[in-house]
């Protein structure tokens, strides 16, 4: 039913104007809409409109946020081959985009598992996330006499957006064991004390990526796992100090749930075992 209402030839002013746009770039003021049941409201918007329809009448319903209340911007998020095709009989009539907006630069949002920080050259002097988990459908007509804007000043950030999508989308299943050691234990380090937070920030930069071994058992019923830590160069002193504070406290929350986390392996990314890398599973960096 789809595939039969694609129409051709598309109008030439749609294929003109996707054809600047690339995945990374931000959209001024786009939609921001959603499906909800009424009776069950989760997120306050679908609270406040449930308040305006009578208890009975609640359920299945669409949420249209009002355009004054949407996000300044939103982020492409479809990869760039699929915005401009390079083919006579196009077939992605959509593009999906995700909120973005403006947090305060101490903000612990800046640290969850679904935002990515943004660096637009546009409009300095902001903390600018990216929110993925949601992510709004738009039919390419709704690009015309619209403007790509940049959301980073080169191409390694639209490179880090893309591979920080592919790890979204592609993370394994895993024991949810692995989510409370790895991101649970991060978040209460960061609010135990300030300077738990600002050696967080301190080690980030030299920390290139975390994977996850398990030694022992499978990845949702795992008996033994280790992370490891790939670093940027040398592994600095605050980097240590901060895995070590981590460890102390993970091992005993993964105990906790039956599994034994060994030490902390060390890996550089300038001189990396390949062989053991290839058998590790990317975890995100929550730090």
């Amino acid at each position: 039913m789809i595939e039969g209402g694609l129409g051709n030839p598309w109008p030439d002013p749609v294929r003109a104007a996707s054809e600047p746009f690339l995945q990374g770039h931000l959209l001024e003021r786009p939609p921001l809409f959603y499906a909800a049941n009424l009776r069950h409201a989760i997120w306050q918007t679908t609270r406040l409109v449930a308040e305006t329809v009578d208890e009975g009448a609640r359920g299945e319903d669409f949420v249209d946020v009002a355009e004054a209340h949407r996000p300044p911007y939103g982020i492409i998020t479809t990869q760039t081959c699929d915005l401009a095709e390079e083919r006579l009989d196009p077939r992605q009539p959509w593009l999906a985009v995700a909120p973005v907006y403006t947090i305060a630069p101490d903000s612990p949002l800046r640290d969850r598992d679904h935002v990515h920080v943004l660096d637009p050259p546009a409009v300095p002097g902001e903390v600018w996330i990216a929110d993925l988990r949601i992510e709004m459908p738009l039919e390419k007509g709704l690009l015309v006499g619209r403007e790509p804007i940049e959301a980073f000043p080169d191409e390694d950030g639209y490179i880090r957006f893309a591979n920080a999508l592919a790890r979204r989308r592609g993370r394994p299943a895993l024991a949810s064991v692995f989510h409370e050691v790895l991101s649970g234990i991060t978040r209460r380090l960061k609010a135990a004390s300030n300077a738990q937070r600002r050696l967080a920030r301190s080690a980030r930069p030299n920390i290139y990526k975390l994977m996850l071994a398990i030694e022992d058992g499978t990845r949702l019923e795992p008996v033994a796992a280790k992370l490891y830590v790939v670093t940027d160069g040398e592994r600095s002193d605050l980097t240590a100090k901060w895995f070590e504070l981590w460890w102390n406290e993970a091992r005993l929350v993964a105990e906790a749930h039956g599994l034994q986390l060994h030490p902390i392996g060390w890996l550089n990314a300038d001189a990396v075992d390949l062989r053991l890398y290839d058998d590790l599973i990317e975890m995100r960096n929550p730090v």
